[in-house]
């Protein structure tokens, strides 16, 4: 069944937005966010793919920062923080 990400996630003012968007073999959590929203330091236990569908990011990781625009993604290890900062309006994908 086709879907889109805008139609699944509407974005909030106030908070980020995540659903997730899966089946059993796989996660894959749809991210909102409003320009100047943050999703504060934290790390996951296993690794991830995080993937801009539309939008732009400073993604934050070992103490860089990488400039991610729609179409780029990451390959975010196990266990290391991370954090991202939307500098527009942006819609993202995390693949788990």
């Amino acid at each position: 069944m086709k879907r889109l990400l805008k139609d699944e996630i509407v974005l909030n003012e106030l908070s980020k937005t995540v659903k997730v968007l899966a089946n059993p073999s796989f996660k894959l959590i749809g991210l909102g966010f409003k320009k100047g929203q943050r999703l504060e330091k934290h790390s996951t236990s296993t690794p991830a793919v995080l993937l801009v569908q539309s939008g732009e990011i400073n993604f934050l990781i070992n103490g860089e920062t990488h400039n991610l625009q729609s179409g780029a993604f990451y390959e975010i290890p196990a266990n290391i923080e991370h954090e991202v900062h939307a500098l527009a309006d942006s819609y993202l994908y995390l693949i788990k």
